[in-house]
């Protein structure tokens, strides 16, 4: 508890000190933090050691590009090393995550671990410690501050929080809302997730029933939520909505606004880098978390530093997600347009009952079984798909098939979810995912019949 408050003070006290910064004099502060993680790391990761060995920095007064770029692949592929306790290691977080799906258990007691493919397909482990958890959190919490949470109108007690995502396991977004069950915030907050991959109408009136006053989720489930609001179908009446998890335009948020009659905002997060900024008023911009964060913006992508993760260390971490700067790329605050290229087309099939239904591309992109690396789906028809998955290299042939076993087993859990089981699919295991061959990138999830 005294670290906890130890470091709430910190936070509160770095938050008021960075607001009465110029740009430089923040940057030269936020360089600092980063020596302290680079020092950190070089001490107590392998990987990073022999990086700073390698190319002979000086972490006295090294800056972020001074280490190479980090991908995913380079971060599994050498995941023992680039951790700085050896008590974690890819193949009991694999095991762990192979058994546990309560977001709230942590790994041997001590790490929250997430894992998600994101848009690349590609299967990646994510841990933090307590104390990164906090200062990851609380970073992002309070550059948002003075935003605050729009007043009720006749009714008492705790806020009533409605998640609307994947919820059964180690990812993301369900990890940071169920936050909200423990400590101090279950006395302000009475958080409830809702599973995405429910039949959509058993949603419906489980939401109609609990009359949340804010509701968060992914945006393209949102929208349906909005259709069902329209329609009479849901009635509920929120002060606010926080959409996330994939592009959120204009349209979304104008058409969530209408449907709810209320403040929409949105929210920007991940996995890797936990709450990196949200909308401003108006909606037209986002200002980012740029106190624990440091961004470098490129064309098709980005590259992120991360101050408060010193458990996994990501320097320079390449995502996808393109950002735009509103002016100067170095300014503080730092403000892009509100529209990160994060988007995946939403599969919809018919169900057992003839109705027409949807996967959340969420679900498919949390889909965990072990030995599996990279993943996509390939719809064939109204009521089929294809999922194609790259497996380990060093299974033998009953490993393979144990892998395979485990996809197919995975996937009839997610149909049966939805009333789905009509719906017939094909695992095949491939060498290679090739990307997009018009835009260059990857897709998470193919209509096979468009391409036809």
């Amino acid at each position: 508890m005294l670290t906890e408050l130890a470091i709430f003070a910190g936070k509160l006290a770095e938050a008021r000190r960075n607001a009465n910064l110029d740009a430089p004099a923040f940057r030269e502060a936020r360089l600092r933090d980063f020596r302290d993680l680079a020092d950190y790391a070089a001490r107590h990761s392998r990987w990073y050691a022999g990086i700073v060995r390698e190319r002979g920095i000086d972490l006295s007064v090294c800056t972020p590009e001074d280490f190479p770029v980090l991908t995913k692949s380079i971060l599994m592929e050498n995941f023992d090393h680039i951790v700085t306790d050896r008590r974690i290691t890819k193949k009991a977080v694999s095991d762990f995550l192979a058994i546990s799906k309560d977001p709230g258990e942590k790994f041997l007691g001590r790490w929250r671990v997430m894992h998600t493919s994101g848009t690349s397909g590609e299967v990646g482990y994510f841990l933090y410690s307590n104390a990164d958890w906090l200062r990851g959190l609380l970073g992002g919490g309070f550059r948002q501050r003075r935003r605050g949470i729009p007043r009720r109108t006749g009714r008492r007690g705790r806020y009533r929080f409605a998640f609307y995502g994947a919820t059964g396991g180690h990812f993301a977004g369900v990890t940071m809302a169920t936050a909200a069950n423990r400590g101090l915030a279950r006395l302000f907050v009475d958080m409830r997730t809702f599973e995405i991959n429910a039949p959509l109408p058993d949603t419906v009136s489980e939401l109609n029933a609990f009359q949340p006053d804010i509701l968060s989720g992914y945006t393209a489930a949102l929208r349906m939520l909005g259709e069902r609001q329209a329609a009479g179908q849901l009635d509920i009446h929120p002060i606010a909505i926080a959409a996330t998890g994939e592009t959120v335009t204009q349209a979304d948020m104008a058409f969530l606004k209408s449907a709810f009659a209320c403040e929409v905002t949105s929210a920007y997060g991940c996995t890797e880098h936990l709450g990196l900024g949200a909308s401003n008023p108006g909606g037209d911009t986002m200002t980012l978390n740029d106190a624990n964060l440091i961004f470098e913006f490129h064309e098709d992508h980005s590259v992120i530093t991360n101050l408060f993760n010193y458990t996994m260390p990501l320097i320079r971490y390449r995502m996808s997600d393109i950002l735009i700067p509103v002016g100067d790329a170095d300014a503080h605050p730092l403000v892009i347009r509100n529209l990160v290229g994060r988007t995946e087309r939403v599969p919809t099939f018919i169900n057992s009952e003839g109705q027409t239904d949807f996967i959340s591309p969420h679900t498919i992109n949390e889909i965990f079984v072990p030995n599996v690396l990279r993943f996509q789906l390939r719809l064939t028809g109204p009521d089929s798909f294809r999922f194609l998955v790259i497996l380990d290299p060093s299974l033998d042939e009953p490993g393979h098939a144990a892998a395979i076993a485990g996809v197919e087993k995975r996937l009839k859990e997610i149909l049966d979810q939805k009333g789905m089981l009509n719906v017939g699919f094909e695992v095949a295991a491939v060498e290679d995912l090739p990307v997009n061959l018009q835009t260059r990138k990857f897709q998470l999830i193919v209509d096979e019949r468009e391409a036809a």
